[in-house]
């Protein structure tokens, strides 16, 4: 048994963030069932880095497509037309839970807005990611990724001193607002365990992304002070950066000054505590354009697998800046299962990221590979709305499906 096995899901979510909260419920057992559109389905199924998987979009879909919609079941139903627009409110009519991240009042005008869904399911909880939120000025503009990185400040702290912005190398607001409304979802769901009453649950990239800056925001606000970008450095730890070796970097994390004494220790450099610009972490911080170049000149006399070597022994937070093929080669990587191997129906198997969750009784997994387009079409229709052989022909001879 899997912590949401039983909760249906009908997934109306395209892109990023809707995708990937419902992947995280499926991850935890829930059934999800993903509409697309016929013969064109989501738009990530086109989003493609690798040429091995160039040859079949959108069927199989983009590597983009393959990383964020594991576990679920696919089926395509032409929301346009009346018909179409009315199989998904009876779907709707079964849902536990209903998932959309359109531009608010496109729901609405497909007939499968929150009031049309309530009317036949009013306890349903209903789910909503927009980019800006369902209200104010910017409610109907479009919220991409790095338009809310832009908006919110993260760009401009991104980078290095005097760089050109610099947007994360992860779709941050994507992946924020994904991991909030699933988070928030199981909210909903206990207070539907307990109470029988649904809800509305609303996330928007906007606000998922300013709440990842919860550590800036009473000295931005409060204290006027401006964060400015400065590499892999930290505005209010030093010494909490990468630093190079003689064959790359090696990433360094002192957060106390037990540890700033021992690694002074380590580098053989027992002099810097005793200066008052390096005495404590406020004044590092005031003072890091010094300290930075006479700590880097040690680190640059050993390669990076050296001072891991004796900075881990001396007990000092620290990293090689792997390339992400490395990251997934680490053996940590994969002891915490983070790295799967997955069947697929077209290409034999593909590897995914695992399960961030570990339940120590009901273990989440990844059971099916991410879906086909329509894969599942005849096989929901028929489980969840009864309906007979000749009866799904028909649609799919109209076009419905």
């Amino acid at each position: 048994m899997k912590p949401l096995d039983g909760i249906f899901v009908l997934d109306f979510t395209h892109g990023v963030a809707g995708p990937y909260a419902t992947m995280l419920l499926a991850d935890m057992g829930a059934d999800v069932v993903k509409i697309e559109m016929p013969g064109r389905g989501d738009a990530t199924r086109y989003m493609n880095v690798s040429q091995k998987f160039a040859g079949d979009i959108p069927h199989s879909g983009g590597d983009y497509f393959l990383g964020i919609n594991r576990n679920k079941r696919a089926i395509t139903i032409d929301l346009s037309t009346e018909r179409g627009s009315t199989l998904a409110r009876e779907l709707s009519a079964k849902a536990d839970i209903v998932m959309q991240n359109f531009r608010p009042g496109v729901m609405e005008r497909l007939g499968v807005g929150e009031a049309a869904v309530r009317a036949l399911n009013p306890q349903v909880i209903y789910g909503s990611i927009s980019g800006y939120g369902l209200t104010g000025p910017l409610a109907d503009h479009p919220g991409m990724d790095v338009v809310i990185q832009a908006r919110t400040g993260v760009m401009a702290i991104t980078g290095y001193p005097g760089s050109e912005p610099v947007k994360c190398g992860v779709s941050l607001a994507d992946f924020a607002a994904g991991v909030h409304m699933s988070n928030a979802m199981l909210g909903a769901v206990i207070h539907k365990l307990r109470t029988g009453q649904g809800q509305r649950v609303d996330v928007s990239l906007l606000d998922a992304t300013l709440s990842m800056l919860s550590n800036y925001v009473v000295a931005v606000v409060d204290g006027q002070e401006r964060i400015a970008p400065m590499g892999s450095g930290h505005p209010q730890l030093v010494p909490f950066q990468a630093f190079p070796s003689t064959d790359g970097f090696v990433v360094i994390g002192t957060g106390t000054n037990k540890l700033w004494l021992q690694l002074c220790a380590i580098l053989d450099l027992n002099d810097l505590p005793k200066d008052p610009r390096f005495k404590s972490n406020p004044e590092r911080v005031r003072h890091r354009d010094a300290l930075i170049p006479l700590l880097a000149a040690r680190t640059r006399l050993k390669s990076t697998g050296a001072w891991l070597d004796i900075l881990e022994k001396g007990g000092i937070p620290c990293a090689p800046v792997n390339s992400i093929t490395q990251a997934f080669e680490e053996e940590q990587v994969m002891v915490n299962d983070m790295l799967v191997k997955v069947p697929h129906a077209k290409y034999g198997s593909i590897h995914l990221v695992g399960v961030p969750y570990k339940y120590s009784v009901t273990p989440c997994a990844i059971d099916k590979a991410p879906p086909m387009l329509g894969q599942h079409t005849r096989e929901v229709l028929a489980e969840k709305l009864q309906m007979s052989t000749p009866q799904i022909e028909a649609l799919q001879e109209d076009g419905i499906i």
